[in-house]
């Protein structure tokens, strides 16, 4: 059998034990939603083989592969004018070298910004409800859940806001499911920080995170469901609700507005940034004193050792080449800790430096690592939603890890669709690019 072939079918068996594991750690293994993981599974795969199968699913995403792309580029004419030659990329004349903090970070406002103007106009409110209409049909959702799961696709913590007044009544399997959302997708404006950073080594990565990022709703939904399937009846059990998104009454001040959440956006990540990779160095210090005092390797003696070894069999199940298998799992192991953004900048420095040799390896990564999944994200989002609905902190509170726990276990299952349906080459088009 070719090899290509059976990387596809460890990817294939790797998405079911992923499911079986949740079912595993469920709260109520008796009460395991049959047709909701029938249907989503089906999504996710019916979604797999539109994009990397279909001609209409490749030109769609190579559209979205140059928008981003080409929003990217206007989103620097700022950054330029304040930051001179800093903002240069690397790369190109001049270039003062990667400066993530000037010449990626900023472009979260924009981002911010231009999404608060298309929620203001009403397109982005149609493509939510859109989405809505969808999740509550075909999976069973409640609306208000699947209100709260489309707006992730597209929005981070502020995704809350779209349901704000039904949060103090919503069960615990719909918190769980928000939650775990939340974690498995990413946020358009971060988004920008990943496509600046990978766009140089792999020119085609916009479409595939715009797609990871709808693949893993339906999988967090799925997971979530496995994990605390719903014992109550939602009050929107079958209806969408029609809010959204809060927007301000005017175009300026909603522009306004979204680039001030943009800012906030930028000095939270700097924040956890400085904190959590200067923590993990703290760690790794100790660790490797205890290590010396053991004579013990400290390349075999860090968290970032540990970490990887934990993430390897799941890296394994999603399909990566064995030779490719632990680069591909310390990159999902950091994540955890460190957020995707060094991921992914260490994913793109990979490529360039060829730790990482398989294209296949390269795109699946790229699909596992396509969420706010890590450690700070408990805090985030719990903190975020549980100040829209102070009653509801403590189920938030019980609820945060076993949400990062479904959305490690979703965006993995959606790397595992990426690896089922990945059929040669790095380019969303299906062709191989040299």
């Amino acid at each position: 059998m070719h090899t290509l072939v059976k990387l596809n079918l460890v990817s294939l068996g790797g998405f079911a034990i992923l499911q079986a594991v949740a079912w595993v750690t469920s709260y109520y293994k008796r009460r395991f939603p049959w047709k909701l993981v029938l249907v989503g599974t089906g999504m996710q795969l019916a979604l797999g083989a539109f994009v990397f199968h279909s001609e209409a699913g490749r030109e769609l995403l190579w559209g979205l592969n140059q928008g981003v792309v080409s929003l990217l580029g206007y989103s620097m004419e700022g950054v330029r004018f304040l930051f001179g030659p800093l903002a240069v990329e690397p790369g190109r004349p001049q270039s003062p070298g990667f400066i993530l903090a000037i010449q990626y970070l900023p472009t979260i406002i924009f981002f911010m910004a231009f999404m608060a103007l298309l929620y203001h106009v009403g397109v982005m409110p149609f493509v939510v409800r859109l989405f809505s209409k969808a999740f509550v049909r075909l999976l069973g959702t409640s609306g208000v859940e699947s209100v709260g799961t489309a707006s992730t696709i597209f929005v981070g913590v502020e995704s809350a806001g779209a349901v704000r007044p039904f949060l103090d009544g919503m069960t615990r399997s719909e918190l769980l499911t928000l939650l775990t959302a939340c974690m498995a997708t990413v946020a358009s404006s971060t988004m920008a920080i990943y496509v600046g950073a990978l766009r140089g080594a792999f020119p085609q990565i916009a479409g595939h995170l715009v797609s990871a990022s709808v693949l893993s709703a339906p999988a967090a939904v799925v997971i979530s469901k496995i994990i605390l399937p719903e014992t109550e009846v939602p009050e929107t059990l079958g209806t969408v609700p029609k809010t959204l998104v809060e927007g301000k009454p005017g175009l300026l001040e909603a522009i306004i507005a979204g680039a001030m959440d943009g800012v906030k956006q930028v000095a939270g990540i700097s924040a956890l940034l400085v904190a959590f990779l200067g923590l993990v160095a703290l760690i790794d210090g100790i660790l490797g004193e205890v290590g010396q005092w053991l004579h013990m390797d400290p390349q075999t003696f860090s968290l970032k050792y540990f970490l990887t070894l934990v993430s390897w069999p799941m890296t394994r199940l999603m399909g990566v080449p064995a030779a490719d298998t632990w680069a591909v799992a310390s990159l999902l192991g950091e994540r955890v800790v460190l957020t995707e953004i060094p991921a992914y900048l260490h994913l793109a420095g990979y490529i360039k430096s060829g730790a990482i040799t398989e294209a296949r390896s390269v795109v699946i990564a790229s699909y596992a690592l396509c969420g706010f999944t890590h450690v700070a994200s408990v805090a985030v989002f719990v903190g975020g939603i549980g100040a829209l609905a102070p009653n509801r902190l403590p189920d938030l509170s019980r609820l945060g890890f076993v949400a990062l726990w479904a959305a490690v276990l979703a965006t993995a299952s959606t790397g595992c669709v990426a690896g089922i349906f990945y059929a040669g080459g790095w380019s969303v088009l299906g062709a191989a690019v040299p």
